[in-house]
């Protein structure tokens, strides 16, 4: 049900999502997807197993539901099986599978309504991807939070957290994207950096080293907008 046109058929050409007519922002995630309302509300649907769509239980959807206490989202990213969505004033949710601490409440228990990342407040843009999550904030840093045994924190380490920790030597961001087992940030001015898992070069700094704890100049660019973060590829 994840093109949330209320039946499970799949669909070669577009189909309209039920009852969804004032959408700002919308992310596809493994099974399911989620989109922001003009009212700061989010809808979810499709694929539920663990509770990515954020609606009190762990049953599937095939139309959109909205998520539990959400009203004044301003973004939402979804992963593979977890959601996370920054509200008005910078603090952000998470929902849904949290085996290596992706929701970033320090815990590792899944959670099928939105819990709290500890410790932030100002949040500008989150990005959420198969079993961890980054978050830009607002003075221009970076924090990540859940599995890292390819560095894919950024904090020179290689053991996962289930708290937010700051990405080392960033602290002029204005984007992140979370990748399959790395991540990559714009940099004010047009740089991009990333850090992780760099065995298919996706890091782009010219190698394919196995990891990289701490991020890492990708080469040649110095005027990037946006960046996104594929499986293995950047």
């Amino acid at each position: 049900g994840q093109l949330g046109n209320g039946t499970t058929a799949n669909s070669s050409s577009p189909v309209s999502v039920s009852g969804v007519s004032d959408a700002t922002a919308v992310s596809a995630g493994n099974g399911h997807t989620c989109a922001v309302l003009g009212s700061g509300a989010v809808q979810c649907w499709g694929w539920n197993s663990v509770g990515q769509l954020g609606i009190g239980t762990t049953a599937d959807s095939s139309s959109p539901i909205s998520v539990s206490g959400i009203s004044n989202a301003t973004s939402v990213s979804a992963g593979s099986n977890h959601t996370c969505a920054v509200l008005s004033g910078g603090a952000l949710q998470c929902w849904g599978s949290n085996s290596f601490g992706q929701l970033g409440n320090g815990t590792t228990t899944n959670s099928n309504s939105p819990v709290s990342v500890s410790g932030i407040s100002n949040a500008t843009a989150v990005s959420v991807s198969n079993l961890h999550t980054c978050a830009v904030l607002s003075s221009s840093g970076v924090m990540c939070w859940g599995y890292n045994s390819m560095g894919q924190l950024g904090n020179n380490s290689s053991t996962h957290s289930s708290t937010p920790v700051a990405v080392n030597g960033i602290s002029n961001a204005t984007l992140v994207a979370a990748g399959g087992s790395h991540t990559c940030a714009v940099l004010n001015g047009g740089g991009v950096w990333c850090w992780g898992d760099g065995t298919n070069g996706q890091t782009g700094n010219g190698s394919t080293t196995l990891r990289s704890l701490s991020p890492v100049a990708v080469g040649g660019v110095s005027d990037a907008t946006s960046v996104t973060g594929g499986r293995n590829h950047s």
